[in-house]
């Protein structure tokens, strides 16, 4: 299938009709270059492309329910909407090849809007001859089998998609899925479900032996629990992308609500945490002063007193005890003493002698002003005890303190006031926040359900492949004649056997040619030697030039997509298809030499056409240069905002008239 033309009408920003040249000029030059800032129109084009082919099967609807049509209400221009008599319709003109002949298609996929319900039309031109309604159905049939939406998809690298696809470690995924559309598997799988059809419901039943039932039943069993397990793989997937999708909208809300002043709730609970703690510690610091100055500071002030006063009253306990001495030593005791401690019958001056003892206890200061009790001398040596410890500046340090906490908290306090006085303001999207932070909860939980049931859905299966192997074993030994029931599922046995070297042998040729394309298109020269994808996993090995595993996660975010994109372009080769390629910001995220190598080697190799939908950061002048060679055409969508419509202009970014001016 190539593209020959696009005309757009009245849909989205498209607000009158525009119209897209696609056709190739040699084959050279086929890129079609289409420039746009974000915002400018560069998703509707693309949307408006697979809508045009597949119309509600686009969306994954067989019919054009009240959902697709809903759909298709949000996609109609607004202002055009709202008005009478506009048509609003894609037509997309494209030439296929059938049974060796090329053939030119026209289709017309227009809607009307009647008393304000959507209707579709649909008109199919084939070289030239209106196609009948029955024509036009299994014209259509045959399309969704040769160019299904899923090849649609993979024939688009769509930036943002190829970066949640590494972000998130979905390459196995993404690769069997592509497997299957790309190299016609999914038509095996369809002549095995035939044949167990045939098996299940034509067959005599009464003809099967005991044994053959039973395997019958298990394979019924584990088809319905594959089919569940393969069902809820991709539920995880989709879970994993909506919760993904979830959180980069919260993202956006979030720089939202902050860009215009907001505050979440969880941010204004924290800064009010804040001035909970500000205000906590501002009281304990009051507390303490204030407790210093209804204590302590007029003994602090007059601490010099106290020591005086501990001074006095030491010696006053001196006096005392000398009193007590003097008393007890009276002539008696005196004369006691002597008689104990002399030897003979020299005599000493008892009265000298007490004299003696007496003044070496006798205090200088023998002036008596206190006479403080035990308990009250106790009191005065704990205050000067505490004083000693004390010192004031450490209380003013406090009240410095308690001064800078007040302006923190008086900052705090104010945004918050401020966030309060513009709730009103941003009070919706605090509700739409969340409205998304509980749709988050709910899909981990769900997401972990999921994961668990998977677990148990791959032990089950483990088992019932072993019973399965063991009743064929049982027929086997029996060695009884051939019937429909044993030729089937041999035959089915075949076709599963022949998808599965299939397989094998389309990754085998995708390992060498994706090999080759990663290594032209790698900045690190002889990096990586050689690749292998596992046909059952599918999942990506690669070596280096040693023959050693090159982990995946020590490549950067860069070299996974160029990872990603030799890959793919490596599977569609290798599958023989002729479908156009749509990179759409694809290069936002490489280097400047990975975009060289990808505009210089990749996508002149991406078959017949090419479609580039870029920015001028992604794709600048220098890049342009070195692309301008292959384009065909080139476009440029810039959005009126006074008109609220989309500007097609047939330059990218006017950098050839620049060039020529130069």
């Amino acid at each position: 299938m190539l593209f020959k033309n696009l005309t757009i009408e009245n849909i989205g920003a498209y607000q009158g009709t525009y119209s897209f040249d696609f056709e190739i000029g040699s084959p050279e030059q086929n890129v079609i270059l289409i420039g746009g800032e974000n915002g400018a129109g560069k998703t509707t084009l693309l949307n408006s492309i697979k809508l045009g082919l597949f119309g509600s099967f686009a969306y994954g609807y067989k019919t054009e329910n009240k959902a697709y049509y809903d759909r298709i209400w949000g996609y109609l221009n607004n202002r055009k909407r709202a008005e009478e008599g506009h048509r609003f319709r894609v037509i997309l003109e494209y030439s296929e090849v059938e049974n060796f002949k090329r053939h030119t298609y026209k289709l017309y996929r227009g809607w009307k809007i009647s008393d304000g319900a959507v209707k579709e039309e649909l008109e199919i031109i084939r070289d030239n001859h209106h196609l009948t309604d029955y024509e036009k159905e299994i014209y259509q049939t045959r399309l969704r089998e040769t160019m299904p939406p899923q090849l649609f998809d993979l024939c688009l690298f769509d930036g943002e998609e190829i970066s949640r696809i590494i972000n998130e470690n979905l390459l196995s995924n993404y690769l069997k899925s592509a497997s299957k559309v790309l190299f016609n598997l999914d038509l095996f799988e369809v002549l095995e479900s035939d044949l167990k059809q045939y098996v299940e419901n034509d067959l005599d039943q009464n003809s099967l032996s005991q044994a053959e039932k039973q395997l019958l039943e298990l394979q019924n069993k584990e088809e319905h629990l594959q089919a569940t397990h393969e069902a809820r793989i991709e539920e995880i997937e989709d879970k994993q992308h909506y919760l993904s999708t979830l959180e980069d909208q919260l993202q956006d809300l979030k720089k939202d609500f902050e860009v215009n002043g907001g505050l979440a709730k969880e941010e204004r609970d924290k800064l009010q945490n804040e001035v909970n703690i500000i205000e906590t510690e501002r009281k304990e610091n009051i507390e303490a002063v204030k407790e210093f100055i209804t204590t302590l500071l007029p003994f602090y002030l007059n601490r010099s007193l106290i020591k005086d006063s501990l001074d006095q009253m030491e010696d006053e306990d001196s006096n005392q005890m000398y009193q007590k001495l003097s008393n007890r030593l009276n002539d008696e005791t005196m004369s006691t003493i002597m008689t104990s401690v002399s030897s003979d019958d020299s005599k000493v001056d008892s009265k000298k002698l007490k004299e003696g003892i007496l003044n070496e206890f006798k205090p200088e200061n023998d002036k008596i002003i206190h006479r403080a009790s035990f308990s009250q001398r106790s009191q005065v040596e704990s205050t000067h005890q505490q004083l000693s410890k004390e010192n004031h500046h450490f209380y003013l340090d406090l009240l410095k303190d308690n001064q800078e906490l007040l302006a923190e908290s008086k900052k705090l306090r104010d945004k918050i006031t401020a966030n309060d006085e513009s709730k009103d303001d941003f009070h919706k999207i605090i509700k739409e926040m969340e409205s998304i932070n509980r749709k988050i909860v709910d899909t981990e939980h769900e997401l972990a359900q999921q994961e668990q049931k998977h677990s148990e859905d791959q032990r089950a299966l483990t088992e019932l492949s072993y019973q399965i192997n063991e009743k064929k074993k049982v027929l086997k030994q029996n060695e009884k004649t051939q019937n429909a029931f044993t030729i089937s599922s041999k035959v089915m046995e075949l076709s599963k056997e022949f998808r599965s070297l299939q397989q094998q042998k389309k990754l085998q040729q995708v390992q060498i040619e994706a090999t080759q394309m990663l290594n032209r298109l790698m900045r690190k020269q002889n990096y990586i030697s050689s690749l292998r994808i596992n046909h059952e996993t599918y999942e990506v090995v690669l070596y280096d030039w040693n023959k050693e595993i090159l982990y995946k996660e020590s490549l950067s975010a860069g070299e996974k997509e160029i990872l990603l994109l030799s890959i793919i372009w490596a599977m569609f080769k290798c599958s023989g298809r002729r479908v156009p390629f749509i990179f759409d910001t694809l290069l936002g995220r490489l280097d400047k030499s990975h975009k060289k190598s990808v505009l210089t080697d990749l996508i002149p190799s991406s078959g017949e056409q090419v479609l580039i939908l870029s920015t001028d950061t992604e794709i600048d002048t220098t890049h342009y240069n070195l692309l301008s060679k292959h384009i065909s055409h080139e476009y440029t969508l810039e959005f009126n905002t006074e008109e609220q419509r989309v500007d097609l202009h047939k330059e990218y970014f006017k950098f050839k008239e620049s060039e020529l001016k130069s």
